[in-house]
């Protein structure tokens, strides 16, 4: 099967279109057919080997946590998926990914892809869909909660304030300030995250812009709660005055299934900004690295 290949870690020229074997399906496994995938940017970061001392990739590498298909195979003991069901899956970061014409996860990481949506729409909607909801609901926040949510724009802060409406919470955008009325269009409400406060009105907040993450710990009141999905800085942490939950992504097909209800009725929209052939995955990883304004998609 053709594969967009990591020979070694560096930059994008390590990145070459090659031929594979096709993957096999084991007990509780999907062999899946992959039409579309998202490049996000924990790829960038595995690609430059930031990470090969906690994750060490089998080199060469297929990338891709998110993909979106139908199902070519069914391993053993598989119910609930027939073959050709359109599908999204959830990649584990283990080089054998999704950038590539075929890839085989478990049952327990595929949900159904609604028809009203694309492939492409399906891929753009994993990872973000299912990091927005779990921060928010590690806040444990109710109806009439505001919330501050930086990098507000990004895919998991559009996620996670998205979220928050549906729930009847207030949420509220964390941007930079030439972006305060996108915010608010979004969010109904916005500040500038890059300022700092030393007058604290938030109970709760989500971390999603690593730069920004000591400012957001700013604008939390004494005994307030934080869900992060980026590294705190030990600096801005100050003492024990707030509480944070550092959260990681994890792959869960019942909240995958939630998120795909919502972007299918309208109430999560996450903007794709630029669609890519899977051979342009370098020029692809760059338009992220540059910070593209939505999610940057491979068409297989």
């Amino acid at each position: 099967m053709k594969a967009a290949l990591l020979k070694s870690y560096g930059d994008i020229d390590q990145f070459e279109i090659g031929d594979i074997p096709t993957p096999k399906p084991g007990p509780g496994e999907i062999l899946i057919k992959i039409e579309a995938s998202a490049v996000n940017p924990f790829d960038l970061i595995l690609r430059q080997g930031f990470m090969a001392n906690v994750i060490p990739l089998p080199l060469p590498a297929v990338l891709g946590g998110d993909a979106a298909g139908t199902i070519a195979a069914l391993g053993d003991g598989v119910i609930g998926f027939e073959v050709g069901g359109r599908v999204v899956a959830d990649f584990a970061a283990n080089g054998k990914g999704a950038h590539a014409e075929y890839g085989v996860l478990p049952a327990t990481s595929v949900a159904k892809l609604p028809a009203g949506l694309s492939f492409e729409q399906g891929a753009s909607l994993v990872k973000a869909g299912l990091t927005g909801r779990q921060a928010v609901e590690a806040l444990g926040v109710k109806a009439g909660d505001r919330v501050l949510v930086s990098g507000g724009l990004g895919a998991v802060g559009r996620s996670a304030i998205q979220y928050l409406k549906q729930i009847g919470a207030k949420p509220v955008a964390g941007v930079r300030a030439e972006r305060l009325n996108e915010g608010r269009e979004l969010a109904g409400d916005a500040l500038d995250i890059t300022l700092p406060t030393a007058s604290p009105v938030f109970s709760y907040a989500i971390s999603t812009a690593g730069p920004v993450a000591g400012n957001l710990i700013s604008h939390v009141r004494d005994g307030g709660t934080i869900a992060s999905i980026v590294p705190v800085p030990e600096a801005a942490k100050n003492g024990e005055r707030v509480t944070i939950h550092e959260l990681f992504h994890r792959t869960d097909a019942v909240t995958l299934d939630a998120v795909l209800d919502a972007a299918l009725r309208g109430l999560l929209i996450i903007p794709i900004s630029h669609i890519f052939p899977l051979e342009e995955i370098g020029l692809a990883q760059n338009t992220v690295a540059a910070g593209a304004p939505g999610k940057v998609v491979l068409k297989h």
